[in-house]
């Protein structure tokens, strides 16, 4: 439930999260990261845990004078409306002085019934009524950042797109020294509509970008839709790789394939996306997604598979790539480690724009 490796008297903070599971789980991997950083040490607390707690007071003797913050990760969803949450967080704004930050993960508002789109009031309410008590909110698109500060008057809010949380390589190889391939990488409910809904466009992209193998990545899929349609590229399924194997497999591939479609104006919260990008990969997408807000635009940071892609040389290739690498280092895990550390501690500088 918390980390028992706290030092006494070391500075720290609590992070109330939706779960944690294992060590590549975002939660763990940025409290890591913070503490290498910062040297501030994270509590991490989960949902299920603080919702058993019989009284919130338990929580706030938690907070102690080496206590720096809270931060929340809250995810806005419609069919979950916190109460318990908002009560938690109201007696601990009353009884302790300490600073709260909210990283909204997802903000979902609305339901459908019937075919027809409804706000969902409470949840509305509630969710303000949390989202106040903030001293700074956090986004991970602009989306949600606009949607936030609409509902909360709020004109600060921060949109900070995430990072890649299976690792970061220090050494990115140009797209020259690697060969042909492409990488299929994601979900085991997106990744496999790339080999039935979107096999035109990752065929398409395959021919622009002189494509011989495919790696596909992550839950097996049915890949039997394929054959005969991919003449001259051979299809490999590697299943689930460790981290290294995975990281290691973008650092030899050239392009990197997404179906996104699902979530126009969200790319800067795909961490599938951050990890091509993280790699000098040229993300390829099976959709233009609108997401300029987030500093990503098409035929800058990635390529659209669409019948106007046309084949490009590797020097336009490697143009994507870098600049689809650079913007992902303005907000990597070394910088949003200390800017959560500089909100808790005045001693640590964040260093966007470096």
């Amino acid at each position: 439930m918390f980390d028992t490796t706290k030092p006494i008297n070391q500075k720290q903070i609590i992070q109330i999260v939706p779960f944690y599971t294992n060590d590549g789980d975002f939660n763990v991997i940025l409290a890591e990261a913070i503490r290498a950083e910062t040297g501030i040490v994270s509590r991490l607390i989960n949902y299920k845990s603080l919702r058993n707690m019989d009284d919130p007071r338990v929580l706030s003797s938690l907070i102690t004078p080496d206590c720096l913050g809270v931060l929340l990760h809250y995810n806005c969803r419609h069919y979950d409306v916190p109460h318990w949450l908002l009560r938690v967080l109201q007696y601990l704004t009353k009884t302790r002085d300490f600073q709260l930050i909210i990283l909204v993960h997802e903000f979902s508002a609305t339901y459908t019934r019937k075919g027809i789109i409804f706000p969902a009031f409470r949840f509305l309410l509630t969710s303000y009524q949390i989202l106040r008590l903030a001293d700074s909110i956090v986004t991970t698109t602009s989306r949600i950042e606009n949607i936030v500060s609409r509902l909360t008057g709020k004109t600060e809010v921060i949109c900070l797109p995430n990072f890649y949380t299976m690792g970061e390589p220090q050494c990115i190889p140009p797209l020259k020294e690697r060969p042909p391939y492409l990488i299929v990488f994601g979900s085991q409910h997106t990744r496999p509509l790339v080999y039935t809904k979107f096999s035109k466009n990752l065929l398409k992209a395959c021919r622009a970008l002189g494509i011989e193998r495919i790696y596909d990545v992550g839950y097996p899929c049915d890949l039997s839709t394929t054959e005969g349609q991919f003449k001259g590229i051979e299809i490999v399924p590697m299943g689930f790789q460790s981290n290294q194997v995975v990281s290691e497999l973008m650092l030899t591939s050239r392009g990197g394939f997404l179906d996104y479609s699902r979530f126009p104006r969200d790319l800067g919260k795909s961490t599938v996306f951050a990890a091509y990008a993280a790699h000098g990969l040229v993300p390829v997408l099976t959709d233009y997604n609108p997401s300029e807000a987030d500093g990503v635009e098409n035929n800058k940071h990635y390529l659209v598979a669409d019948e106007n892609l046309s084949s490009l040389d590797l020097t336009q290739l490697q143009q994507i790539a870098d600049n689809a690498h650079r913007w992902y280092q303005d907000h990597n895990l070394i910088k949003v480690a200390k800017f959560y550390g500089s909100y808790f501690n005045p001693d640590v500088k964040p260093d966007f724009g470096n």
